[in-house]
This record gives C-alpha cells, structure tokens and sequence, in this order.
C-alpha cells in the first residue's frame, strides 16, 4: 500500500513537473493574473464534471456525512487559504528578488512535520524525518541555483549584490576611497542593489591612503569577490518584505496539506473533496478577474486547447496527490510531490536548453533523501 502512496505522489510530482512547462510557455501570452484565474475556472469546471458525471454528489451527499460541520470548515479553510497564498505568492515575487524567496518554499515538508501532528496527530519515523530533511535541504540548494538564473540582467559595469552584501555596501559613502566611485541605485527588474565599482589608477596615484579608507577599500574589494549565496533568504528576512511573505506561504501550505488529507478523509470521495475546494478556490479569482479585466475571459476560447492542457495537467496532480495521502503520511507525500522539481530541471534542460550540470548534486541530494522516505 505505501508504494501505490509513493507511486501516485510521484504521479503528481510529474503532473507538476508539466505544469511548470507549460505554464511557463503560457506566460508568453498572458498575465499571471489571467493563467491564475482562468486555469482556476477549469479546473473547477473539469472536476465538477467529474463528480457530478460519476454520480458521486447528489443532494443527499454533504448531509450523509458523519460531521458535517466539520468537514465544512475544513473544505472552506484549506480553500480561504490556498487562495490567501496565491496572493501572498505573487506578492512576495513582486517586492522580492527569486532568490530571496523561492527557497523558502522548500520548507513545506519540514513544517508539516509539525502541522500534520497536530491536525491528523501524525508522526513520522525518525528515519523518515531525516529523509524528508534532506529533500528540504536539496530542494532549498536547487531554488536558489534556480532563482539566481532567473534575476534579471544587470547593466554592463555594475555589481549585482546578494541582501547581505549590499547592506555592507550601503553604509559605505560614495568617496570612500580617492578614485574609487560607488554609484549605488535600485534594479527595478530584479530588486536588487546595483554597485558601479569606476576605478580610477590616475587619480590615486601618490595619493597616500589613509587608514580608514584602506578598511574601505577591503570592505569593496571583499564584497566585490563575491560570497555563498546560501545563506541569503535567511538574511533578508530582517528587511526584504518577500522573504517573510513566502516564509509565511511554506507555513500556510503546510497547514492546508494537513486539511486536505483530513478533508479528503471525511468527504465520500477525494474527487468530491477536490471538486468542491476548486470550485470555492474559483469564486474569488474569477470574480476578481471579471472585474479588473473582463476582456481576458477571450482567452478561453482563442487559447483553449493551452489552457485545457494546463488545468488537464493541474487537474490530474491534485488527484493523484489526494489519492497519495490515502497511505502516506502528509510530509511523505508533499516530500515525494516536492520531487518535482528533479523533472523540471531535466524539463528545462531538454525543451528549454538550461544548463544542470552545476545543479547535479543538490538533485542526487533530493533523491538520497527520497531513498530515506522509501525505506522509511
């Protein structure tokens, strides 16, 4: 039974893995507004058809349930917060740069270690828990590789600094060294502290240096070489707004991920179950979409079969990731699912051309650290 558990999370591990790949074409041609909203509408509109199609929801269904309240308020939290974190998702991607902000996403399996205790008492073994520490590692080392591709170019002559070092950078003065020029400004495409280092070897020549400006100057110079990015999501939470909203996303997620297994427990079906959350995840983001861009609804019948694709896609994940939750443990399954990220890299190599030599060990990490889970 643990392997069907383990065969269908990695099921929806390629589920996700498709959806990364296409959405990611589908962002070519419209906003992230427009994908969220209308990929929303047909995913509620695939799985109502679905449930009612298979006559698994009549008028009787919510009222044959042994806790109806309950399963009520677990169907319309888990749906409040997977769309609160939508929002705080593209939030933290809109003030913070990738790098400071992805990562944090990787913490989900740890924190359901917590969560899923609490909510569904689950405790996983202690062999278990390391597995899934490990995935949580490697997938923490991937997204930051992976974000720091993603930032935007910088210009020719500037420095693109990590949060830790551009803090070191902003208490220096602009003349801190005879010849030396910081131009320091704000990147707007990628949020990030641009330094134009201009050294000038006439204008300090003979010019004694003081000791001051030596410190200066070796300040500059080691920033300059550049240092391990790894701990800079942990840095920026002092000051990038991003970091803490994602953080915020990873602790919610796992909160949600403990719900929807009790909520797919409870419900006649975890079709029904996923029916019903989709269709009340859909409401807002429809109706917010009706009216700040009505126009947009055009795209589902000019793009249909792209969109289709995607909620096909998305449509088959969420399955297959409740359908795991039957025989798994919460952070077993959302550790497995995480292990998407191991097909989108090899995706992004053969469709996209990226380069995954250098990202090779943080995914022989994530798969030692599923070896762990499986043997768990």
């Amino acid at each position: 039974m643990k392997s069907e558990g383990f065969a269908y999370a990695a099921m929806a591990a390629a589920g996700h893995s498709c959806i990364d790949a296409s959405r990611k074409l589908a962002a070519q041609k419209f906003t992230s507004t427009e994908l969220v909203g209308l990929v929303g509408l047909l995913d509620a509109a695939f799985l109502s058809s679905v449930m009612f199609g298979t006559g698994m929801f009549d008028s009787n269904t919510i009222s044959q349930l042994a806790d109806v309240n309950m399963f009520l308020e677990v169907l319309v939290g888990s749906s409040c917060i997977k769309v609160v974190v939508g929002y705080m998702y593209q939030r933290a991607l809109h003030v913070s740069p990738l790098s400071v902000t992805v990562p944090y996403l990787a913490f989900t399996p740890v924190l359901l270690v917590f969560t899923s205790y609490l909510v569904m008492r689950e405790s996983p073994s202690t062999q278990g828990m390391l597995g899934v520490a490990i995935v949580t590692l490697g997938g923490y080392l991937l997204a930051i590789d992976q974000s720091g591709d993603a930032e935007g170019k910088k210009p020719k002559g500037a420095k693109t600094f990590t949060p830790s070092e551009s803090y070191l950078v902003s208490v220096l003065p602009n003349s801190a060294v005879p010849g030396m020029k910081l131009e320091k400004k704000e990147d707007k495409e990628s949020d990030q502290v641009l330094i134009t280092v201009n050294d000038n070897d006439n204008a300090t020549k003979d010019v004694p240096t003081p000791a001051r400006t030596r410190t200066y100057k070796k300040a500059i110079e080691w920033i300059s070489k550049g240092r391990s990015p790894l701990l800079d999501p942990i840095l920026a939470l002092k000051k990038e707004e991003g970091s803490l909203l994602m953080l915020g996303v990873a602790a919610l997620l796992s909160l949600s991920n403990s719900f929807d297994k009790l909520g797919a427990h409870m419900a006649p079906s975890f079709v029904v179950f996923a029916a019903l959350q989709r269709i009340l995840m859909a409401i807002p983001v429809v109706l917010y979409l009706a009216f700040t861009s009505p126009s947009s609804f055009k795209h589902l019948f000019r793009h249909f079969p792209l969109m289709a694709g995607i909620s096909i896609f998305e449509c088959g994940a969420i399955l297959c990731y409740l359908k795991s939750l039957e025989t798994l443990l919460v952070a077993y399954s959302i550790a497995a699912k995480r292990s998407n990220v191991l097909l989108s890299v090899i995706v992004g190599h053969l469709i996209f051309k990226e380069r995954i030599c250098r990202r090779l060990p943080y995914v022989f990490l994530m798969v030692g650290g599923m070896i762990l889970i499986l043997l768990a």
